[in-house]
């Protein structure tokens, strides 16, 4: 393409071999025209994407019509979750109330890779910095994983009724379910390539009806409310790990609940009450830090989160606690990093993520719960906390803000290049 806008964002670019082959690939769709009338912003914007991820230069090229979403005035500012939530629900409500789950699921992958799209577009670009990329990226998981959810419940619910419990009074009550993101997810901090760490949550036992049941007499229950919720979590798994033809949504990572993976998928509220009271470990307190509701009833993670306060944030503190974080501090640094990648894993390596993570989250564990400002899920606005209750200096702070800040920015350029999940 003759142009002397795009001969100087070619020039400028980090990679001008590259961004030239996909402009030529792009010029060739029905995006052409459009190319031609380029600001020099929007050539600039699409320069970086084309030199920064192999991966969304080819889907760019695959979907010329999402060249409107890369325009400067789109890119300038981040979307707030209420309008990503917005934009699904009006796209899926005719096709959810037509019963047509399976091109619901598909608007909602082509909604996930179009909204990455502009993520990275912004990101590549220099137009917003670290914290609202992470935000934005945590925040399009957030509506994707709710969708499924909603899309899972209805399915089963319309195959074996629903989960209702006795209040005290002895009227049934609705069961609500949910989905607590742990990890990156539940700190909003993730990745282009994240995994998703989940468990799953319902309010209380009982059992599940085709008809809504009277307080002096029930129809026969179809299911336990706990074979409900765990069919429910299995559905919900199995569709946002699934691998479509427009890709898959998440990989999902269990590992995090009671009992790992010998433990039950879903849990009651009094089940999770009763195992964090008997058999809670050290590093599940750090874990449930970061603990939020992602997806499901609001109000019901809301009350798992408040049930958890004073496991995760104990007031006092003895000495076998601060054992296990020396444990688990000597785990961390003897994970099996392949040989040759200490140096390079920007992660688990040496002086890597995972090592500014472990500090905030130990001196939370050793603090927050007599010092409720020190509780929080994200780490650079955990890392400031710390500053004003002087656990770290203000230069320490800055130093290990700035240091995240960069090695999550290499870690984006790193998974973003062939929507890989990769830390080296």
């Amino acid at each position: 393409m003759k142009n002397p806008v795009w001969t100087s964002a070619i020039k400028t670019c980090a990679d001008p071999q590259r961004a030239r082959h996909f402009l030529d690939l792009l010029a060739a769709t029905s995006a052409g025209t459009a190319l031609q009338a380029a600001s020099h912003e929007q050539a600039r914007i699409l320069a970086a994407l084309f030199s920064g991820s192999q991966a969304l230069s080819n889907l760019l090229v695959a979907r010329p019509d999402w060249l409107s979403g890369l325009e400067p005035e789109v890119l300038k500012f981040p979307r707030r979750i209420q309008g990503l939530r917005s934009e699904v629900s009006r796209r899926l409500k005719p096709l959810l109330a037509a019963g047509d789950f399976g091109a619901a699921l598909t608007r909602l992958r082509e909604f996930k890779q179009r909204e990455m799209l502009r993520i990275a577009g912004r990101d590549l670009a220099r137009l917003a910095k670290l914290p609202e990329i992470i935000q934005e990226i945590s925040d399009v998981a957030d509506v994707c994983l709710d969708a499924v959810w909603q899309v899972c419940y209805r399915q089963l619910t319309g195959r074996h009724g629903q989960p209702w419990h006795q209040d005290a009074g002895g009227s049934w009550q609705p069961t609500a379910g949910c989905v607590l993101g742990m990890g990156k997810l539940g700190g909003q901090e993730l990745n282009y390539s994240s995994d998703v760490d989940v468990i799953f949550a319902y309010s209380e036992e009982g059992s599940v009806f085709k008809e809504p049941p009277a307080k002096s007499k029930a129809p026969q229950p179809m299911l336990t409310n706990h074979q409900f919720f765990n069919r429910l979590a299995e559905a919900f798994i199995a569709e946002v790990s699934r691998m479509a033809p427009e890709g898959a949504l998440y990989r999902i990572d269990l590992r995090l609940r009671p009992e790992g993976d010998a433990g039950p998928l879903s849990r009651s509220l009094a089940g999770y009450e009763n195992y964090y009271a008997q058999w809670g470990q050290t590093w599940e307190r750090m874990m449930l830090i970061k603990a939020r509701g992602a997806a499901g009833d609001a109000a019901l993670a809301a009350e798992f989160v408040e049930l958890i306060q004073p496991f995760r944030y104990p007031r006092s503190i003895n000495e076998s606690v601060l054992s296990e974080v020396v444990v688990l501090k000597s785990r961390i640094e003897n994970e099996v990093v392949k040989a040759g990648e200490l140096e390079r894993n920007v992660k688990l390596g040496r002086g890597g993520i995972r090592e500014i993570e472990f500090m905030v989250q130990a001196l939370q564990l050793l603090r927050a719960g007599r010092q409720p400002f020190l509780q929080g899920a994200q780490t650079l606005a955990s890392l400031s906390k710390l500053v004003q209750y002087e656990l770290l200096s203000a230069d320490e702070s800055s130093m290990l803000g700035e240091a995240y800040c960069f090695l999550r920015d290499v870690e984006h350029r790193l998974q973003m290049e062939n929507n890989l999940q990769t830390h080296t």
